[in-house]
């Protein structure tokens, strides 16, 4: 007997959706194999906070589950968290999984531990992915998934274009829920 997933809520079909398209926008195309993705989860303490009656980080894990049984193995992808570890502290930002080819089941794994803690220091996370990232000089993307808004003192704005301006063909795919 099987263990059934209660249904999806419309939130998840929504972030499932808008995922996928990040997903197939990393691996699309003829130079998918040379493609290296970053997926920076935010593991805040909001994201224990409710919406449809489920815990929004359990949302989240279910997201990144459908985004790997879709996503190709041949596209490297790492996974950044923050807040994670401690309460109150913008430093708190942890690349768990580098990218790589595969690395699909790690991410799972490393996502279902997390335990949402601390701040939502966006604007520091975004840089240190892309840091990640700049060892290849390939098209790299940076995929965003946060229930809420900087709350370190950063601009993520100002941050992309920083970015933007260093000639690194990056893309960031913001993915927001639950944010007015």
């Amino acid at each position: 007997m099987h263990d059934r997933m209660p249904p999806r809520t419309t939130i998840s079909r929504i972030l499932i959706g808008l995922l996928a398209t990040a997903a197939l926008a990393a691996g699309g195309g003829p130079a998918a194999a040379a493609e290296r993705a970053v997926l920076i989860l935010d593991a805040s303490g909001s994201m224990w906070g409710q919406l449809e009656g489920r815990a929004k980080i359990d949302i989240a894990r279910e997201v990144v589950r459908d985004l790997m049984d879709r996503w190709s193995p041949e596209v490297e992808l790492g996974l950044m968290a923050y807040g994670h570890r401690r309460k109150g502290d913008c430093d708190d930002i942890e690349l768990l999984i580098p990218p790589g080819p595969g690395t699909g089941p790690a991410v799972l794994g490393a996502v279902d531990s997390l335990q949402p803690r601390g701040k939502t220091p966006i604007t520091e996370a975004l840089r240190q992915a892309a840091a990640a990232l700049r060892a290849a000089e390939d098209r790299a993307t940076v995929i965003l998934v946060s229930d809420g808004e900087e709350t370190c003192g950063g601009d993520p704005c100002a941050a992309a274009a920083e970015l933007e301006a260093t000639g690194v063909d990056l893309t960031v795919h913001v993915v927001g829920f639950d944010v007015s």
